[in-house]
């Protein structure tokens, strides 16, 4: 028996380094259709698609944990030019279709 089910679901499909997070990128790959909502970047007003995570009112550096619990921390909407990763060193995650890229 087939079941036609109408699955929707919500989330972050990158963390606050602007890397995959979750089972998000997988579920995306296997979805027939995707809407992507932006936000409006808190720094410049463009469309955001970034989580910009603040630790004191400054970006978290790369090496911080994804996952916080407990923490302080807050979280904006940043654009790809207004969002910052500090000691990123070089470390860049470059989505193109569904295929992760490190440069």
């Amino acid at each position: 028996t087939q079941h036609h089910v109408r699955v929707i679901l919500s989330g972050l499909d990158m963390d606050f380094r602007g890397e995959p997070f979750g089972p998000m990128p997988h579920l995306m790959t296997i979805a027939e259709e995707i809407i992507k909502l932006h936000a409006i970047c808190m720094i410049c007003g463009n469309e955001a698609s970034h989580t910009q995570r603040l630790i004191d009112g400054k970006p978290a550096d790369y090496d911080d944990p994804v996952i916080m619990v407990g923490a302080s921390e807050v979280y904006e909407a940043r654009c790809r030019n207004c969002h910052e990763v500090p000691r990123r060193n070089g470390r860049h995650y470059l989505l193109k279709n569904t295929y992760q890229v490190q440069t």
